[in-house]
């Protein structure tokens, strides 16, 4: 959806920083939110996955995220997220506008992600497509099941090209918790956005809208924190929170009711606080010995994610791979 500018600093990590009302600096929040869970949570990718493509993944499969730039001669194509389990691709495009050329969009990124896979074989080429879908967060009543592009070909043959579309909105809070579907909760009130102003108003709306927040917080505390996974709750709730702030900067009232719901404003990821925190111990001993056996440990309770725990140390998954092993 939009571009991502490399700084070429190795490790850095950025941090969301939501300041209420600049509409301008945070008129890309929603893909910066979905952006961090798939970079940093990816293992709720998994359940999106099952859901949309009707797989059967465990919670703790490998999940690899691929590079999402491609480069045409006309210019730079650019996904959200590009996925591999196994030998299967999964191309995940979040949108929260409509956009009436998204079916060409969805093929012009799928053929990029092919092209950028052939397999030669003598004078001959082998592309395959990606699995493909796209997540709207708000509802539309005339948007098609799937998105479609017929295809005609010089010999007369022809196909139709389809990319999936899940709605957010049509998933209850039930339905998210059943399905594990924790990445759609940082967008859960944007199906309230139209009675923003209505729900501030009066105090029984307000109780209501609030209340169903709180059953939310106890529910995915539950399904978090009782399976050693409190950091996913900060994060989340911390997400849930910057979307809330941006979605609410014309009400102070229910802004700060939701702050206080959900537990308040956090700047930076929690779990991003803990490792900086095991890299400071690792320096003050003069060596990084001492954040390298945290980062291992946090791994292997699975607080955080490979991932993570090689970009903070600015080395491949691989390198860090061979590092856990050796600790076991």
């Amino acid at each position: 959806m939009t571009d991502r500018k490399n700084n070429g600093k190795q490790g850095q990590r950025k941090k969301i920083v939501v300041k209420r009302g600049n509409k301008k600096n945070n008129k890309q929040i929603f893909d910066t939110v979905y952006r961090t869970m798939a970079t940093k949570m990816p293992a709720l990718m998994i359940p999106l996955i099952n859901e949309v493509f009707g797989t059967n993944y465990r919670s703790d499969r490998k999940i690899e995220q691929l590079r999402n730039e491609f480069y045409e001669k006309d210019g730079k194509v650019i996904t959200d997220s590009i996925f591999r389990i196994g030998d299967k691709l999964y191309h995940i495009e979040l949108q929260s506008t409509e956009d009436q050329t998204m079916a060409l969009r969805m093929i012009q990124y799928d053929f990029a992600i092919a092209a950028g896979r052939a397999e030669k074989s003598g004078s001959t080429y082998k592309i395959r497509f990606p699995e493909s879908c796209v997540v709207y967060l708000r509802n539309n009543k005339n948007r098609p099941d799937k998105h479609r592009v017929l295809v005609e070909f010089p010999n007369g043959k022809s196909i139709a090209y389809e990319s999936r579309i899940i709605n957010v909105q049509d998933y209850t809070s039930d339905e998210i918790f059943e399905k594990k579907l924790l990445l759609f909760l940082p967008y859960y009130i944007m199906r309230y956005q139209k009675e923003f102003a209505k729900i501030e108003e009066s105090k029984e709306r307000l109780d209501a809208f609030l209340k169903e927040l709180e059953s939310i917080r106890k529910r995915l505390e539950r399904e978090t924190v009782k399976k050693n996974k409190a950091l996913l709750y900060k994060d989340l709730t911390k997400l849930i929170t910057d979307i809330s702030d941006y979605l609410l900067a014309n009400q102070n009232k229910m802004r700060k009711e939701v702050q206080k719901t959900m537990g308040g404003e956090i700047l930076e990821l929690p779990s991003e606080k803990l490792i900086k925190k095991a890299e400071r111990r690792g320096e003050q001993k003069g060596e990084q010995k001492g954040g390298i056996k945290m980062l291992i440990s946090l791994v292997k309770k699975g607080t955080i994610s490979i991932a993570q725990a090689a970009e903070q140390l600015g080395e491949s998954e691989e390198k860090f791979n061979t590092r856990l092993a050796k600790a076991k």
